[in-house]
């Protein structure tokens, strides 16, 4: 039986994933007061975490849709789909993850349209 939570790619992406969202957690504190650079760099920082979301449920997705033997990747990916139509009404990670990327977006061009950028 292959079991798609040992593999070390999903291992790996696993630990970005936590270390961007510790990154990220730690970037919030005093989110109220950000000056709008600080704001676009915590934009940019959510849509990295988000990109690495989207790729791991992608990859659970094909191991649990392609792989027959792996009841892990299934038994995941099933937890996964049932929280996150009950906690968004209906919706899937996929379409909860695309509305959070399309928010992050528009809220990105707003600051660049009003002159803000992380070049240093």
């Amino acid at each position: 039986m292959t079991d798609f939570m040992q593999s070390e790619v999903v291992q790996s992406e696993l630990e970005q994933i936590q270390e961007c969202y510790t990154e990220l957690l730690k970037m919030s504190s005093g989110l109220q007061e950000f000056n709008p650079k600080e704001r676009l760099e915590h934009i940019e920082k959510t849509m990295e975490l988000v990109a690495k979301q989207k790729v791991f449920y992608a990859r659970l997705q094909l191991a649990a849709n392609e792989l027959q033997d792996d009841d892990s990747a299934k038994e995941i990916k099933q937890r996964i789909e049932m929280m996150s139509t009950e906690y968004s009404g209906g919706l899937n990670l996929t379409m909860v993850l695309d509305q959070m990327e399309s928010k992050l977006r528009e809220w990105r061009n707003q600051l660049r349209e009003e002159g803000v950028d992380t070049a240093k």
